[in-house]
């Protein structure tokens, strides 16, 4: 969902249509993600397209069928709710924005339940077919996970203790990932 009245247009020729161009595309965003429209949603992007959770560029998704297959796996039977707004649109040449959006979102497994807030930190290019995802960035100012199973206490309990590295590095990274929080509170990406 995509919502806000406030934002800041980049100045000059066609900049309310690349601002409704830009919220048009984070509302399909955060809808077809909701929906586990996976056809759809991946679609928004371009073929080289990278998505970043947590401060480790290395770890940065490359590839708008890899970003699918991480989305895909990470939330295969979660409910979750993504929410954008305000946005803040600068150019950053022709055909090319940056966006920084506020963003909430809430994603409950039978494992845990997720709630966050932060940025997104999208760019978008201008394509034939219109605005196209070109990287998304998640920068996170608060998570709260609260475990809904043993299970997922003792994950928790290995991650914070080290041993979960020890058992599956790729595993590890990934729930740091989700729990990092890169702002302080008023911070902006």
């Amino acid at each position: 969902m995509v919502g806000g009245d406030k934002s800041t247009a980049i100045a000059g020729t066609g900049a309310e249509h690349t601002l409704e161009g830009a919220r048009a595309l984070k509302s399909q965003y955060c809808q077809w993600l909701d929906c586990q429209e996976w056809d759809r949603w991946s679609s928004l992007f371009t073929e080289d397209a990278t998505m970043q959770v947590g401060p480790d560029t290395d770890s940065a998704v490359r590839g708008r069928r890899a970003i699918r297959r991480l989305l895909e796996v990470q939330l295969r039977g979660a409910k979750t709710l993504h929410q954008a707004h305000d946005p803040e649109i600068h150019e950053e040449g022709p055909g090319q924005v940056r966006v920084v959006w506020r963003m909430t979102d809430r994603v409950s497994t039978p494992l845990y339940l997720l709630e966050g807030a932060g940025f997104y930190e999208d760019r978008y290019v201008r394509t034939e077919g219109g605005w196209k995802i070109a990287a998304v960035r998640l920068h996170r100012s608060k998570v709260d996970l609260q475990p809904k199973s043993f299970l997922m206490r003792a994950i928790l309990w290995m991650h914070r203790n080290g041993w979960l590295r020890r058992l599956s590095a790729s595993a590890d990274r990934t729930l740091g990932e989700a729990l990092y929080v890169g702002l302080a509170e008023g911070e902006r990406p």
